[in-house]
């Protein structure tokens, strides 16, 4: 694994409470750094592959609920009609 030099600024707390917990560790504040990015990221990429996964699962929910002869562009005009209705009621409520 290639590592490359960055710099990052941190207030003097931050950095006295990563100089603490690497010498606790018996590490240097760069491996603490670097775990902790790491555990961010993996927290991040599960987050994101749960919400594509149940975003996915409700597309085929949807899907498995739309007649197949129905047509892509049919279901276009019935969202715009449908966004264009609720848009006018909003509009109306302010005037109101």
């Amino acid at each position: 694994m290639t590592m490359r030099r960055t710099n990052i600024y941190l207030d003097d707390d931050q950095l006295s409470a990563l100089r603490v917990v690497a010498a606790t560790r018996g590490s240097s504040v760069a491996t603490v750094v670097r775990d902790a990015v790491d555990a961010y990221l993996r927290d991040r990429v599960i987050d994101d592959l749960g919400w594509q996964t149940e975003f996915e699962n409700l597309l085929d929910r949807i899907r498995s609920r739309i007649d197949p002869s129905v047509t892509p562009d049919e279901i276009e005009a019935d969202i715009t009609a449908a966004r264009d209705e609720v848009r006018q009621r909003h509009r109306a409520s302010r005037r109101d």
